[in-house]
């Protein structure tokens, strides 16, 4: 990481949070909301036109923005900028940037030190990568947006290490190897280091590779789905896992935020991989959800098995209607 102390004294800090799709990043910063005393806001950056992660931020009381569309690492500069400046017309303590799941973060590093909009508003004080405990080596090995964004952090979480702590030696053994010199840490249960991810960083070797090109992600699509009537949960989560078992590879990342038609309350859905989690209650639910917010991001299907997959979603949500 370059020198913090040549940015002005008025510019905000900012906090660069990235990982792969599905590895935790919007969990860890529900952790983080819940416990700071801070005035922390929070930019989300989602390649759908649907903002689902903003969705699940949306109950807590600090600022959350999202930019949806695209991935600040590509072609989002200006809107950055102008969602930076709303930020911090709110005089934040600091703000947290929640890349897209398939960032390059290297163009929006360059960008925020080298621009001189963004210097002058924003010090760049640390990039955080949060990685999956369940598909690490699965992910480096495949997916070069993950080898990116863990070359480019000055500092690492280990997440979902409850679903997996009889892999956290593995874990730790290709932290060693793959990102030499950063600080890593495990994020299971319990809450998060505050003190230690808004720390100044103090590894600098990343540095010199934010003018390495940006990793063209262009093949991976996301396909967004809005149902007005409230869904049958259940029968959206049984098509989650069958499309999850056969598709799993290529069905990179799904998120759902869905009103169930039994109960009345609102629930997530996600998967990542193959990797499918249950149905999480959300306790403060958006009032503008009446039915569902569907994201599904694939890169690779084919044609006629996308046009499958999406239909039977269209199925899964329409079930409770045919009742």
């Amino acid at each position: 990481m370059p020198n913090a102390t040549s940015s002005p004294a008025a510019a905000t800090p900012l906090h660069v949070l990235t990982g792969f799709l599905g590895s935790g990043k919007t969990t860890l910063l529900q952790r983080v909301l819940a416990k700071t005393t801070e005035r922390v806001a929070v930019l989300v950056n989602e390649i759908a036109q649907l903002p689902i992660d903003e969705r699940l931020l949306a109950g807590y009381d600090e600022d959350v923005l999202a930019l949806p569309g695209g991935c600040v690492c590509c072609a989002l500069r200006d809107d950055l900028h102008e969602a930076l400046a709303r930020l911090r017309a709110f005089a934040p303590d600091r703000i947290v940037l929640e890349t897209s799941g398939l960032a390059d973060p290297a163009p929006l590093l360059g960008a925020l030190t080298d621009d001189a909009r963004f210097a002058a508003a924003v010090r760049l004080a640390g990039v955080i990568a949060v990685v999956d405990c369940e598909r690490l080596e699965v992910l480096l090995d495949s997916e070069p947006e993950a080898r990116r964004q863990l070359d480019l952090c000055d500092r690492v979480v280990v997440a979902k290490a409850d679903l997996a702590p009889h892999r956290l030696d593995a874990v730790r053994e290709r932290m060693a190897a793959s990102a030499p010199g950063r600080d890593v840490r495990v994020f299971g249960d319990g809450d998060p280091d505050l003190r230690w991810l808004f720390a100044e960083p103090t590894f600098d070797g990343a540095a010199g590779g934010w003018l390495h090109a940006p990793t063209d992600h262009g093949a991976a699509t996301a396909h967004c789905l809005r149902s007005e009537a409230p869904v049958d949960v259940e029968a959206l989560q049984l098509w989650l896992r069958l499309a999850a078992q056969l598709d799993g590879p290529r069905l990179l990342r799904f998120k759902a935020v869905a009103r169930c038609a039994r109960t009345g309350s609102a629930f997530a859905l996600q998967s990542a991989g193959r990797s499918v989690s249950p149905p999480l209650r959300l306790a403060a639910a958006p009032r503008d959800v009446t039915g569902a917010e569907v994201v599904l991001i694939e890169r690779g299907l084919p044609p006629r098995a996308l046009q499958q997959t999406m239909a039977a979603l269209r199925q899964a949500l329409a079930t409770a209607g045919a009742r």
